[in-house]
């Protein structure tokens, strides 16, 4: 009788979340700040994270608490992700907007733990500054590499249009209309010529 081997792996979702734990205990604890203890994250792409051609795609995003049912800050690292050190400075970045359930932005006490935690540059694209990234090397040697392989949106294709060709087989007459829209049609009259000769190409 043959066993089921099932490989015991750990998930991005697994794997964000230890980190977020360890995020919490080794850097903002540290600072005197607390991400709060019911934040979810998770891997998905972030509200303009999937469109193709987006002028900005966003790489993180966290959602105040009023938004979610749950009523607790909903945190998305985006799938376009994939080196272990710049998900965790993404992470890092939203979780503080989690520490202030996303009440002022980029500005006032965001700006004020981002730059106390360690988080560099433009506060609206911050990156990891020489100390911080040093405590997010010793927690990818704890955790391992985030366990992702990137999703490009790059050749993702737009999608076409959903209407149907409605055509008048008598004048050749025609225009596009949606199913539904078809679906209430009483009648196959058309409207160039008076035939009742219209057809669903």
């Amino acid at each position: 009788m043959k066993t089921l081997q099932i490989e015991n792996k750990i998930t991005r979702e697994n794997w964000l979340i230890m980190a977020t734990d360890k995020l919490n205990n080794g850097v903002f604890k540290q600072h005197g700040y607390e991400v709060p203890k019911d934040v979810k994250v998770s891997c998905g792409f972030p509200a303009s994270g999937g469109r193709t051609g987006a002028k900005h795609q966003a790489i993180g995003t966290c959602h105040n608490r009023a938004s979610s049912k749950a009523g607790v800050n909903e945190v998305y690292i985006s799938p376009t992700q994939d080196d272990s050190i710049r998900v965790l400075d993404v992470l890092t970045h939203e979780l503080i907007h989690a520490i202030d359930d996303c009440i002022n932005g980029h500005k006032g006490l965001f700006r004020t733990i981002a730059v106390d935690v360690g988080l560099e540059g433009k506060m609206t694209s911050t990156h990891a500054g020489k100390e911080l990234t040093a405590k997010l090397e010793k927690i990818v040697k704890e955790l391992g590499e985030y366990p992702h392989a990137e999703v490009s949106t790059a050749n993702k294709k737009k999608q076409g249009t959903r209407n149907i060709k409605v055509e008048c087989s008598s004048c050749g007459f025609g225009w596009r209309a949606s199913q539904t829209m078809i679906d209430r049609m009483n009648n196959a009259i058309c409207n160039s010529c008076g035939n009742d000769t219209l057809t669903i190409a």
